[in-house]
């Protein structure tokens, strides 16, 4: 399984140079990991240099074949040259975003760039194989494990909430469909907290009390259930778009309900090992790679543990939770887009975009014609986005990028970068 991570490895500290060194290692339970991945590393022969230009020629996975520059690696077939040349100087690597992105089609890949960070060891620069949290990008594959249990006749998208919560109010009205669109009326029980508060009449002591409960992840799902459940709707379901995190919370409970398993292990049997995903979890604590930047601000402090990292596993779950990299999130898209793990009929669905959002999927510019689908996630101290791009010249395009900083400034790169990259495609 460490393989693939460990050629990563290699080639990233044959880029190392100017990068980032001494950060603080994560004291999360992953030191045994890092121990194993070490000690094969030293073993592993497969790489040799390329006498031409000094660089280390890749003999493995994703980044196989690819030219080294300094710390990003270049297809160099004369179809992405172009391509390549516009993305080196528009590209955004300022000194602020520290995470990797990835460029690729269903055949290649064309770039994987690192921006000024390490992995938890202090020196490995971030690469293909390094985790992140993925945060709402989890909707993709949540949205992707209701439509198979549909496709097995075991759900459909006209069943409603109360046949799974029988004491939600207004559940008879809501369906899997409204949930899987964004269009419940339910509240958004992680962005919507005050009005949710103020709606149930908590005091300060019941806030500082639920508060604390958070911090720890210790609701059980009916607890979780329970806050939104008593409530009205915003609105009649079906009639407006309005993003609920708790809708997708919801649809993982259903899969949980409908296969008699944890949301978590249906995900890796039916997704993660379906497409190859090797370094994918969810609802998992210790196992990510990467270093958490701003955990101390003000906006960020309260949903991460010491060491930056987000606490809310359990809460989140369907809606984000899921830790990955940017190599197991093209796999993903591979599958996806390729046809493995949803029939026509499925895609089809989850590619109804009504009201700006399909099922785990929206729109590039926001609009329900577009054909550049993509979804962003911001979870505790991380942002990343998914985009994928239907072009004339390069067919499918995949363009994942992860960061482990989540700040407005970042965030507006991560857009400003996918409307280069359009641009760059000739889209």
């Amino acid at each position: 399984m460490y393989f693939k991570k460990l050629m990563a490895v290699i080639t990233a500290l044959a880029m190392a140079s100017g990068m980032l060194a001494g950060c603080s290692e994560q004291k999360s339970g992953d030191d045994e990991k890092k121990a194993a991945q070490t000690t094969s590393a030293e073993n592993v022969e497969d790489t040799e240099k390329d006498n031409d230009n000094g660089n280390v020629k890749i003999v493995n996975d994703v980044t196989e074949g690819l030219k080294a520059e300094g710390t990003a690696l270049y297809n160099e077939e004369e179809k992405y040259k172009e391509l390549n040349e516009k993305l080196k100087d528009q590209l955004i690597d300022a000194s602020q975003p520290k995470g990797v992105a990835m460029l690729a089609t269903d055949e290649d890949i064309i770039m994987i760039r690192s921006f000024n960070s390490t992995e938890t060891d202090g020196t490995t620069p971030t690469n293909a194989y390094t985790t992140y949290e993925i945060g709402s990008i989890t909707k993709s594959m949540t949205a992707t494990a209701i439509l198979q249990l549909i496709e097995e006749g075991k759900l459909s998208l006209d069943d409603t909430l109360d046949k799974f919560f029988p004491e939600y109010k207004h559940g008879d009205k809501i369906t899997i469909c409204h949930l899987l669109h964004m269009q419940s009326g339910i509240y958004d029980n992680l962005n919507e907290t005050d009005k949710i508060a103020e709606l149930k009449g908590w005091d300060k002591e019941d806030i500082e009390k639920l508060s604390e409960k958070y911090i720890k992840d210790a609701f059980t799902d009916e607890e979780i259930v329970a806050i939104t459940s008593d409530l009205d709707l915003k609105f009649e379901p079906g009639s407006e778009y309005a993003y609920s995190n708790t809708g997708y919370f919801l649809l993982a409970l259903m899969i949980e309900q409908t296969t008699g398993k944890p949301y978590a292990e249906y995900l890796q049997e039916h997704v993660f090992d379906v497409c190859g995903m090797e370094h994918s979890s969810s609802a998992a604590k210790g196992d990510l790679t990467s270093i958490p930047y701003n955990k101390d601000e003000a906006s960020i402090a309260p949903m991460v543990d010491e060491n930056g990292y987000s606490v809310d596993q359990k809460f989140s779950r369907g809606a984000g939770g899921v830790h990955s990299c940017a190599a197991d999130l093209l796999m993903f898209d591979r599958s996806l887009f390729g046809g493995t793990l949803l029939g026509e009929d499925s895609m089809a669905a989850m590619f109804d975009i009504d009201k700006s959002y399909g099922c785990g999927w929206t729109t590039l510019d926001g609009t329900d014609t577009c054909k550049h689908y993509m979804h962003n996630g911001r979870q505790g101290s991380y942002l990343s986005s998914n985009a994928v791009f239907d072009t004339e010249e390069y067919g499918r395009v995949y363009f994942i990028q992860l960061y482990s900083q989540s700040t407005q400034s970042i965030a507006g790169k991560m857009i400003t970068n996918n409307n280069i990259v359009k641009s760059a495609l000739g889209e």
